[in-house]
């Protein structure tokens, strides 16, 4: 028998979430329970490529030393706002720092405090989740993993073909979403409010 290994980057590991959240939004549209697993991989995708932007050469950056000596991967908010901080993201020429809008903020925090949080450490009750606004959280946090993964200017190890594929992913889930009639009603209810 020879020795079969599955092998991960910080990079490959972000790509793996971002095609998964991908897959479950598309599911998302006859399946409402995908929209657990779209959350979950969405979040994984953001934190993801948010340790990679703001990572730079130096894997220590984005982690630090617990008293038993093991180094431990710094918080998802912690990572996102080293992506804020010019001083900590500024890696290269080109580096540019993560500006956040209203809405994006508002997006990240319902994503991570409200649903995926919850999902993670599930107590034990009965959950009733409204879905008419999900498609526009992923919307949101899309644009900020756009900008983590390709735009950020800083040490991503990720091949074009790879770039593109985020790209394109971006591109199409994003369009997806729009199209959604889940989507197409919450802005019919958002305009008539």
């Amino acid at each position: 028998m020879t020795d079969s290994y599955l092998i991960f980057t910080e990079e490959t590991n972000a790509l793996d979430y971002l095609e998964r959240a991908a897959q479950f939004i598309r599911q998302a549209a006859t399946d409402d329970r995908a929209w657990k697993w779209a959350v979950i991989a969405l979040h994984g995708a953001l934190y993801g490529f948010a340790i990679c932007a703001c990572k730079g050469t130096d894997y220590h950056t984005v982690t630090y030393q617990q008293k038993s000596g093991d180094r431990m991967l710094i918080s998802f908010q912690k990572a996102l706002e080293a992506c804020q901080d010019p001083q900590r993201i500024t890696h290269t020429v080109l580096s540019k720092p993560l500006v956040l809008t209203t809405d994006q903020q508002a997006a990240i925090a319902k994503l991570q405090k409200t649903l995926r949080n919850p999902f993670e450490h599930y107590i034990p009750t009965s959950w009733h989740i409204e879905i008419h606004g999900l498609p526009t959280i992923a919307i949101h946090c899309l644009e900020v993993v756009r900008f983590l993964a390709l735009e950020a200017g800083n040490y991503a190890k990720l091949s074009d073909e790879q770039s593109a594929h985020i790209g394109a992913l971006i591109s199409d889930t994003t369009t997806f979403l729009r199209s959604m009639p889940l989507h197409q009603e919450f802005l019919a209810r958002d305009a008539t409010t």
